[in-house]
């Protein structure tokens, strides 16, 4: 098949879980045989070098097309007296608009693939006065011929609408509904309009189901998985990794360091602490703790979680499925959770071997007893890897998604 995936930025480098999911999509389809073109978005908050592309995603043509899409606090209040979701706003340019339709009218491409919600604005040829999107090209597209798959990483809505939730902030909070109704608008419409939906975790999809008559597809993201593990864990030690430019992960740490943490070192004196992540030195201050050590953005995100014993991944806010959740597992590393961080994988069997807690006293207790029952940390580990090999194996989930394609 000759695929055209539309993205909002470049998946490189491997530092957070939307470039982790889009790169090992790409990679995968491309790796099937069909001729791959990925048309994105070089922002400057995560600009990467045409030479840095070309070494690291050289299994696939990239277009790229400038834009700054960082967060500007008058534009943001500006956007409180429009229609429009101004998550979506940032990514809207006119010409970027008009390349990627000169693009499609150019090449035969057998399918269009729209790669995570924040990729939509690519596909419309302007903005109302009140800042809504208008005239998507995706009808056009249609009316060629051509399918457009929405492959969406979570349900964008619901995660602002979480973090709105949690956020001590009244003016941050009443922000963050706004914008999520706004979000929750936009993100419908394209569920609807889109010829097929293709979610990461069974639990998106039975949300889309609901809200569209169109084709949903459930396709569980990939992770380089070993065949074969040697269960090495390293003693009074648990670690987090994730962008802390991602507001649930910020959140998430605040809520850990301030509730978990205490009675963790309180019963557990000589455990340390392991964070690491991109943007994390804007938060420093947060990590003036005893025993909790912050590594910065770390070269090798692997080599981290093979080095520093439990995951933690307390997330109070999300959708979709925690893809450095996906890869600790896929390594042989216990994992202790919120129900929030694993609500996308299937409940039955992650019992065995994640220990998932909500409240603060039982997050803390599920990590006492692993980091005083190695037995049992080596034993889930070995579960976990076993689960990954299984149902997030690249070979087997490709397949599955490109004979969904075929049907289209």
């Amino acid at each position: 098949m000759n695929i055209l995936v539309v993205g909002n930025r470049v998946p490189w480098p491997l530092h957070d879980g939307g470039a982790v999911a889009t790169y090992q999509l790409l990679e995968s389809l491309s790796q099937a045989g069909n001729q791959v073109t990925y048309f994105t978005y070089n922002t400057q908050k995560h600009f990467v070098s045409e030479q840095t592309i070309q070494e690291n995603l050289s299994f696939c043509e990239v277009i790229t097309t400038p834009l700054d899409a960082s967060i500007k606090p008058l534009n943001a209040l500006k956007n409180l007296f429009s229609g429009g979701s101004y998550f979506l706003e940032r990514y809207f340019s006119v010409s970027a608009s008009a390349t990627l339709t000169a693009l499609i009218a150019e090449r035969k491409f057998d399918l269009v693939q729209i790669e995570g919600l924040y990729s939509y604005p690519l596909l419309f040829k302007s903005l109302s006065f009140w800042g809504e999107l208008l005239n998507a090209s995706v009808s056009d597209i249609q009316k060629s011929g051509i399918p457009v798959v929405y492959r969406a990483h979570n349900v964008e809505h619901e995660i602002w609408s979480r973090l709105a939730d949690h956020e001590p902030n009244w003016i941050k909070r009443m922000y963050f509904r706004i914008q999520s109704k706004r979000l929750k608008k936009e993100e419908l419409q394209l569920i609807k309009n889109a010829t097929a939906v293709v979610g990461i975790s069974r639990v998106d999809c039975d949300y889309f189901v609901t809200n569209t008559t169109n084709k949903v597809h459930s396709h569980l993201p990939s992770v380089k998985t070993p065949l074969k593990i040697e269960v090495k864990i390293q003693p009074d030690s648990i670690f987090h990794i994730g962008s802390m430019e991602w507001d649930a992960n910020v959140q998430a740490l605040q809520w850990f360091l301030s509730k978990v943490w205490p009675l963790v070192k309180a019963a557990h004196p000589n455990v340390n602490f392991h964070v690491a992540g991109k943007g994390i030195q804007a938060h420093a201050k947060m990590f003036f703790q005893t025993g909790v050590h912050n590594h910065g953005e770390v070269a090798d995100a692997r080599e981290f979680m093979r080095a520093h014993g439990i995951a933690v991944v307390p997330l109070l806010a999300g959708s979709g499925i925690r893809m450095k959740l996906i890869e600790a597992l896929s390594l042989g590393i216990p994992c202790v959770a919120t129900p929030t961080a694993v609500q996308g994988l299937p409940p039955e069997e992650i019992k065995q071997f994640i220990e998932i807690a909500g409240p603060a006293k039982e997050l803390a207790q599920a990590l006492i007893e692993l980091l005083h029952n190695r037995k049992k940390a080596i034993d889930m580990a070995k579960l976990g890897h076993q689960y990954c090999l299984e149902y997030h194996s690249s070979v087997k989930n490709t397949e599955s998604l490109l004979q969904f394609y075929r049907g289209l």
